[in-house]
């Protein structure tokens, strides 16, 4: 088609297909199968029963294997045509330890007829579940327990979450509500309380108001001495087996050391900060999100950390400030949400740090980040992918940069 690249959904390399065409992008097509000729060798039965209707798990179809081989070439490809990257060692791709039941957070959608599920492929057409293959099993539990009690709101819900802790009696509900609670429904919350059922806790938010019931706190297990106590509407890596992988990736690859002044930014809660700290002589961790602070300090006071700074402000401001003030960090290390770290890589080199570790969740800002670091001294020594997302395209990476 004018050598478009044409996408066809649920289709697989190797298969042979005839498709359609049904719709046509400046730079590329959108296909649908509608017969497979040959299979490729590379598919597999879909184990999950909502696969061609969740748009959830696009990759299901195939084998983890070729999965975990897909995702590391995307992060190869990325880097050299998108950043024009070369001379750097793309490490092999390190699995998830688990393929199935691996989250500790999901996010079910609410319509407005109250149906509970995940959006459909390419809409919002709500599919209702009665179980998740990806989700740990203390979120597929409470499932059930959720519909009637949704039915029972006055207020409407915009979107429910189930959230796990790393150890037992930790499973919570969030929701987002349009408009404060009324005390009907606030005592319906209350009652969603159960242990019985495997409830052990309910937040309820809105723009400027946020309630909660039971124990709304979980567990993050970073290391076998060092864990994490949040709220569970607080930001948490989904695959907690996967994060530990990561950390103990970047802590081998940061070599930290008491010499060491780290500055850390998109901080989060401190997922990798106390780890950091508890090897370095000081760190300076940023984050916007004042929740997030305020629980990284605390978790920093319960373990016993007392060697970071914590600054409550948006990252480019932050560094900015920092350049000004002239202030100098031997290693930098950053984990930026999906946008990337556009347009801060001047004040980032400014700061002097020799070794610079930044986690990415897309390959494509990832590319982008380091083409602009590149620019400014630095060099790419390895990145190393790890899979937090079986069943999806989506993939995390550890890129190691010196000067």
């Amino acid at each position: 088609m004018d050598g478009k690249a044409i996408m066809v959904p649920q289709s697989a390399p190797g298969d042979r297909l005839v498709a359609r065409l049904i719709e046509s992008k400046e730079r590329y097509g959108i296909g649908e199968i509608l017969e497979i000729v040959t299979p490729s060798t590379l598919r597999q039965m879909p184990p999950c029963p909502y696969v061609g209707n969740c748009g959830g798990c696009t990759w299901q179809h195939i084998r983890y294997l070729e999965q975990l081989k897909a995702k590391e070439q995307s992060v190869g490809d990325a880097l050299r045509r998108i950043g024009k990257l070369d001379d750097f060692e793309l490490r092999p791709i390190i699995a998830s330890p688990n393929a199935e039941h691996y989250r500790r957070r999901i996010r079910l959608q609410v319509s407005a007829i109250k149906r509970l599920g995940f959006y459909g492929a390419a809409s919002h057409h709500i599919v209702e579940i009665d179980n998740c293959l990806i989700a740990a099993e203390p979120l597929n539990r409470v499932i059930a327990a959720l519909r009637p009690w949704l039915d029972q709101l006055v207020t409407t819900l915009g979107y429910i979450e189930i959230v796990c802790g790393d150890e037992p009696g930790q499973t919570v509900i969030t929701a987002e509500a349009n408009i404060p609670l009324g005390s009907s429904d606030e005592a319906r919350c209350a009652t969603l309380v159960d242990r019985a059922v495997g409830i052990d806790g309910v937040i309820v938010h809105g723009n400027d108001w946020r309630k909660t019931w039971g124990n709304p706190s979980i567990t993050v297990v970073l290391q076998d001495d060092l864990s994490l106590k949040l709220d569970a509407d607080t930001f948490t890596q989904v695959n907690g087996a996967a994060n530990r992988l990561m950390l103990t990736e970047l802590l081998k690859a940061g070599a930290f050391d008491k010499s060491d002044r780290v500055l850390e930014l998109y901080a989060g809660a401190g997922n990798f900060t106390l780890p950091i700290a508890r090897q370095a002589g000081e760190v300076t961790a940023v984050e916007g999100f004042r929740s997030a602070v305020t629980s990284g300090k605390l978790n920093g006071q319960r373990n016993a950390i007392d060697n970071i700074h914590w600054l409550c402000a948006p990252v480019p401001r932050a560094v900015a400030q920092l350049r000004k003030q002239r202030q100098k960090f031997s290693k930098i290390v950053l984990d930026p949400p999906r946008s990337g770290a556009k347009a801060i890589e001047p004040e980032i080199a400014a700061l002097g740090a020799a070794a610079l570790a930044y986690v990415s969740c897309n390959p494509a800002t990832l590319a982008r980040d380091l083409a602009a670091l590149s620019q400014q001294g630095y060099k790419l020594q390895f990145v190393q992918p790890i899979d937090f997302f079986p069943h999806t395209f989506h993939v995390e990476s550890l890129a190691m940069m010196i000067r």
